[in-house]
């Protein structure tokens, strides 16, 4: 049977490339995402040879993540084998329609899906977002271009390092006071403590940022990090809402100037709020990433 234990940052090194290496795209199959938020998430690993198992505790259920990595069959086996044991039936969260197609392949119709819409990630391309260009996203050019005019010989845009941390925080301290009217508050203040976590292990894993700075003044920051060969998911992007068109400006300018080396942006889930769906939805994404929900009949 599998054994669990809480997920550490010594993890990283052997369980990030083999998760890399599944090609699944989504936020959950992100080592560090799953790292920043196990507290929040009752998140656990267990490293089995080549094989990342994932797992969340809600109450006295345990929802698993496909085994990531190694033989699929071999280690739904594993999955079943342990949940069996303990008397409790198999469930699976945020399943891809990629790791549907292998839980078929491995046991043909011995699973219930339902879809699980405020979860599906925004898949992007880079290039859109770098350019902007065509007429679907005329709008936010000109808001980058508003930005660009009023702010000329004001703005900044620099990459994001270990020495940027402190600043960086203190920022994002203040923009809970400025989001107080126009993002729900209860997560925001766990939200804070993940990106604290983020932040503290930011050469470690291997983590990319941009700063948006006005009169020397930080006014917009973004976080993101290689989560396969040609994906670069977006976890964080904070901006001060004073200055118009500040968040068309750092999305564009952090895919512009770090996110050369992939052909895809993932900027993750709407979780079901309304303003941050029609905000998504208004880039155009190439993909939505499809999850499901998942028990096994067995």
């Amino acid at each position: 049977m599998l054994e669990f234990r809480p997920v550490r940052a010594d993890d990283f090194e052997i369980a990030s490339p083999i998760m890399k290496k599944t090609g699944y795209n989504s936020t959950e199959s992100s080592f560090i995402i799953l790292h920043t938020w196990c507290n929040l998430y009752g998140g656990e690993i267990c490293i089995d040879g080549e094989t990342v198992f994932i797992r969340s505790r809600k109450g006295c259920e345990y929802s698993y993540l496909p085994p990531l990595g190694g033989d699929m069959k071999a280690g739904l086996e594993k999955i079943y084998a342990t949940e069996s044991a303990a008397g409790r039936s198999v469930r699976f969260h945020s399943v891809t329609e990629h790791m549907r197609e292998e839980l078929e392949a491995a046991f043909p119709g011995e699973f219930e899906y339902t879809e699980r819409r405020n979860s599906a990630d925004y898949i992007y391309l880079r290039e859109s977002l770098a350019t902007l260009s065509g007429k679907k996203l005329h709008q936010k050019r000109n808001h980058v271009n508003k930005f660009l005019k009023k702010y000329e010989g004001r703005f900044e845009y620099s990459n994001m390092t270990a020495a940027d941390v402190r600043e960086v925080l203190a920022f994002q301290k203040k923009w809970i006071g400025m989001a107080s009217d126009k993002d729900g508050q209860s997560i925001l203040e766990y939200e804070t403590t993940a990106i604290e976590k983020l932040l503290e292990f930011f050469e470690r894993f291997s983590l990319r940022g941009g700063i948006l700075r006005i009169d020397g003044e930080i006014c917009a920051y973004c976080i993101g990090a290689k989560i396969s060969d040609n994906t670069v998911d977006v976890m964080v992007e904070k901006g001060d809402y004073a200055y118009e068109g500040v968040y068309q400006a750092i999305n564009k300018m952090f895919a512009e100037n770090n996110c050369g080396d992939v052909e895809y942006i993932n900027r993750e889930e709407d979780m079901g709020i309304p303003g941050l769906r029609h905000a998504k939805l208004s880039y155009h994404p190439v993909e939505l990433l499809t999850k499901y929900g998942v028990i096994w009949k067995r």
